[in-house]
Parts: structure tokens; C-alpha cells; sequence
């Protein structure tokens, strides 16, 4: 038997026991030429038994050392060896003057259900909600995994900081000593207003550098620019009421307006920010969402007399405007220009703020100043998303800005994004420019480049498949602005080094498929264009000559 060791007969066993025993311990093999010590083998068989959840439960004992030995032809010691890890994992449990059992709880990990026959299974699609077949995100399994493992391949993705020159050391400093001060303090729940040392640093920050007028009680702490968004549409907006939203504009917007059911009416951009139009009072936007200091995508600043006809619009209308202060801090021809919020008298302008681009995307902190009579309003939606954001990281950011590292980190990103913005520009008129002109905006860490011929178009987004490297269109971001076909690209995330070699490898392929003609017949479509369905034009382009 090649070594192998089979439990004896059921006959050895007396036949009242057996009746009683869990395991039909005839199976059990044991093999002497395994280099798995016997105890060992017996051990995980008889485990692997009690997995499968396929005894009865009305038969629980266990046979003795002195019967399982004689049945498998072994020593004591080692069938007790064995039962000894068993008890001591929770499988078997000892019973004074009764004898061994199976433990009435097993080890839940270790539990697995068992199988049911196979049958044929008719696949359905689910049942979901309405305000989730509302949304205009049609990505599924992968498509959903937005995050990036290890260093990032150059795409040329908008959005994306300089991650790598994040000062993690400064960082884990300032979070061990919150942690050694405060201790299991912020191990507790946390406020669903925000952390009162984080409120204070973020309150004083915006009053002085953003000119924005509030005070510590007005800051609400929220993961983020999403659910800054979310919170106040759910805060402010019933299904079937007005919201406006910038067209082109930011895409994650739209599906949070879908999301709540709300009537959204896209609004065209023009050289002044967002274009203001005569509406019904039963059509007045209950929200209007905005980036009046860096509109993304198209870059534009809202002139200061487009922002104060903003706040009058909304505070007729008894609407309110959610300012998204989209890259403020990386403005390169000056500094940054004040916020909405401190021009408003009305209490009708929401701020809201994120630290995804300026230190980095998976903190998920961000902050909303809100007009004292919604405060309360919004702490609640807050606190029925997730109660609130994690307290460890909302006291190492406060110490981060109360002690200056966020303002130099901030200085010191303008200057290393200003050196990266330059060579961009550099290496685009040298790979690219026969190709598109380049906007030049005074701030933000995209460009869009406007192509000189439509039938590009095709070309260019065969590319960005063959290559990775992925610049979105600008198409992406509209609903129904009628635009010239471009690209916008990031440009924040990667080094010189990295830069020219996106170029080139973008280059190189849109050269190798006008070679093949392979943007001919491709299914890839464009919106036709003319000077009186465009809203917007570039006004600062670069050529090459």
C-alpha cells in the first residue's frame, strides 16, 4: 500500500461508540513515506473533516486516543499530539469525565457553507434604483478601479498631482506626534462637522490667502470634492428641481445631479466664466455649480462683474452657487485671485475645497464653507454618508498648515508645476505642433490643444488606445456645447524625463497610422463645427511657425 496506513474496519469500533462517533474515521489515511510528520496528516484530516460541515450535528464525540490508535494502528502520543492542536484552534473541546467533542462554535473562519447541487442558473440583470440608471457612468468591473498601483504610466490624464513630492516624512512626523499627544482620542468617533484644531487651521488659511470671509463654525470637513458635491445637491435639491452645471464642464458633476434626480441645465461658458440666462421662477436653478477661479476644462476666470451678477442672480431666485475653487493655488502669471465666497453678502455662496490636488488624491479630505443658516443642514447630510472623515488625518493636516508645511509644500509645487508647465509647452511644439495650438491659460495643471484638422481626430484617439498614452477629449466634458475637436492634457504628474517620452510615443504612433491610413473608416465620430454653435474660443493659443 505504497507506505499508507488505512483505518481499520468499523467492526474494531464497539458498535454503541460508533453510532456516536463524528467522523467515519475508517477513511482517514495516513502515509509513513510522507515527509508530513503522522500527527501532523491526522491533524488536517480530521479539520478538513469538521470544514466540510458534513457530519452530524446530533453526533459529536470523538473517539479516544487509546480506540482512534488502535483503529489507525498507531502510537497515543501521536494521535494526542494531534488532538491537542485541534483543541487548542477551538475545533474539539474537552468535557470533564465525558470525553472529547466537536466544539458547539467552530472556528468561524475555517466554516464553509455547504455546496448545493449544481444547477442551471438563468442570469437577470438586477434591480437598482432609479437614480443609479440616471447616471451617465456606464463603466463596469475593471473600468472601475480608477486607482493606480505602483509609479503611474504617462497619460497625460488631467487631475493628477505630483504625488511622489509629497514630504511623507514631515507628514508621518507631525501623525506620530497627534498620535502620542492625543492618543486613543482619535482612535474614538470624530465630529461630523470636522476636527475643531482642523476647522480653525482651514478657516484662518481661506480668510487669509483665498480672501474668503468665515469663521471655524462655518467649515464643514467632508471626504472630498464628490461628496462636497453630493452633500450639498442632497442638502439642497428635490427630485425635478433646477440645477445648473457648467458645459464643459466637470464630468463627476453631472453624475452627482443624476444621482439626486435633479433637472440639470447645462450652461455655456464664454470668455466671463458661466453665461447667465433669463429663466421662470418655477425654472430658477435651486443649485448652481461652479469654478469661477480656474474652470475646468476650459480654463477661463469669471470676471469680477460676472460674479457679482452671480450672487444677485441667486439671491433673487433664492437659489445658492456651489464654488468648486479648481486649482486656485497654481496660478503662474500672479497670485491666486480671491474666491466667490468673500465678494458674498447674500449668504448664498458655498465654498468648496479639496486637498486631492494640492498634497495628494487619497487623503479624501476636503471642506465646505457654508452660509451660516445651512451649516447645520449640511453636518447632518454629512453625517449620514460615512459620520464623519478620519480623525488621525484630520489632526496631522491641521498641524501640517498650523506650522507652515502646507503653505511651503504649495509654494514649492507652483514652482516645480511652473518648470513642468514650460517644458510641456517645449516638447508639445516639438512632437505635436504640427498637429494642434496649444491654450495657454494663466493657471491650472491641464492644457487643451485645439486641432487644426478634423480629420485628425481619428488618428489621435486610435493612438491614445495603441499607446496608454491618454489624453481625454474635450467632447468628454460636454453635454451640449458644440465645440472644435481637441484634447485636454494633464501635465502635473510627471517629470521632464517622462514628458518628452509621452510625446514622442503619442507622436510616433499617430505618424505610424497616417502611414498605414488607418484613420480612415474608423468609427470614431466628431460633432460638426461652426463659428455660431461655438460658445468659446481660444483666445491665447501657441503655434508653431
Amino acid at each position: 500500500m505504497n507506505g499508507a496506513i488505512y483505518g481499520r474496519t468499523v467492526s474494531s469500533v464497539p458498535k454503541q461508540r460508533r453510532r456516536r462517533l463524528v467522523m467515519s474515521f475508517e477513511m482517514v489515511r495516513l502515509d509513513r513515506a510522507s515527509s508530513e510528520p503522522l500527527y501532523q496528516q491526522l491533524y488536517r484530516q480530521i479539520r478538513e473533516e469538521l470544514e466540510s460541515g458534513s457530519f452530524d450535528s446530533s453526533a459529536s464525540l470523538v473517539p479516544s486516543s487509546r480506540v482512534l490508535a488502535a483503529t489507525l494502528g498507531i502510537s497515543r502520543p501521536t494521535v494526542n499530539e494531534a488532538f491537542s492542536k485541534l483543541l487548542a484552534e477551538g475545533y474539539l473541546q474537552a468535557r470533564k469525565r465525558s470525553g472529547i467533542f466537536v466544539a458547539d462554535h467552530l472556528p468561524a473562519t475555517f466554516l464553509k457553507a455547504a455546496r448545493p447541487a449544481t444547477t442551471a442558473r438563468t442570469e437577470h440583470s438586477p434591480r437598482v434604483a432609479r437614480r443609479v440608471t440616471r447616471m451617465t457612468d456606464f463603466r463596469s468591473g475593471r473600468q472601475l478601479d480608477v486607482g493606480v498601483g505602483g509609479p503611474p504610466s504617462v497619460t497625460f490624464v488631467a487631475g493628477l498631482p505630483a504625488v511622489d513630492e509629497f514630504p511623507i516624512s514631515v507628514w508621518e512626523r507631525l501623525r506620530e506626534q497627534v498620535l502620542a499627544k492625543k492618543g486613543a482620542h482619535l482612535l474614538r468617533y470624530a465630529s461630523s462637522r470636522g476636527e475643531i484644531e482642523l476647522r480653525k487651521a482651514i478657516a484662518a488659511y481661506l480668510c487669509d490667502f483665498r480672501g474668503a470671509n468665515c469663521h471655524p463654525d462655518q467649515i464643514v470637513v467632508v471626504g472630498g470634492m464628490q461628496q462636497a458635491m453630493l452633500a450639498c445637491a442632497l442638502a439642497l435639491i428635490n427630485e425635478g428641481e433646477v440645477a445648473w452645471i457648467e458645459d464643459p464642464g466637470f464630468h463627476q458633476a453631472r453624475n452627482v445631479l443624476a444621482f439626486v434626480g435633479a433637472k440639470m441645465v447645462p450652461r455655456p461658458i464664454d470668455r466671463e466664466g458661466l453665461l447667465i440666462a433669463k429663466c421662470s421662477r418655477q425654472n430658477s436653478p435651486r443649485l448652481i455649480l461652479v469654478a469661477p477661479s480656474h474652470q475646468f476644462p476650459l480654463g477661463v476666470t469669471m470676471s469680477l462683474k460676472r460674479r457679482k451678477a452671480l450672487i444677485e442672480f441667486a439671491e433673487s431666485r433664492d437659489g445658492y452657487i456651489l464654488e468648486d475653487d479648481y486649482n486656485s493655488e497654481f496660478r503662474f502669471d500672479g497670485p491666486p485671485l480671491p474666491c466667490l465666497q468673500g465678494l458674498d453678502n447674500a449668504g448664498r455662496v458655498i465654498y468648496a475645497g479639496t486637498m486631492s490636488k494640492i498634497l495628494y488624491p487619497s487623503l479624501r479630505l476636503g471642506f465646505l464653507i457654508a452660509p451660516p443658516q445651512l451649516v447645520d443642514t449640511l453636518v447632518k447630510v454629512r453625517a449620514v454618508m460615512d459620520q464623519h472623515s478620519p480623525a488621525i488625518d484630520q489632526a496631522t493636516l491641521a498641524r501640517f498648515i498650523t506650522e507652515g508645511f502646507f503653505l511651503s509644500h504649495v509654494k514649492r509645487m507652483r514652482e516645480l508645476y511652473a518648470q513642468r508647465r514650460v517644458f510641456f509647452i517645449e516638447q508639445f511644439q516639438k512632437w505635436l505642433g504640427d498637429y494642434f495650438d496649444l491654450e495657454v491659460t494663466p493657471a491650472g495643471l491641464h492644457f487643451i490643444a485645439w486641432l487644426r484638422r478634423e480629420e485628425d481626430f481619428p488618428l489621435f484617439m486610435r493612438a491614445r488606445q495603441e499607446t496608454g498614452v491618454w489624453p481625454r477629449p474635450l467632447s468628454f466634458f460636454c453635454i451640449k456645447a458644440q465645440l472644435n475637436p481637441a484634447f485636454v492634457f494633464g501635465f502635473a504628474a510627471w517629470s521632464q524625463a517622462q514628458i518628452e517620452q509621452g510625446m514622442a510615443k503619442l507622436a510616433s504612433a499617430v505618424k505610424q497610422l497616417k502611414q498605414r491610413g488607418a484613420g480612415n473608416g474608423s468609427s470614431f465620430q466628431i460633432r460638426s463645427f461652426s463659428s455660431a454653435t461655438s460658445s468659446y474660443w481660444p483666445s491665447t493659443t501657441v503655434r508653431s511657425n
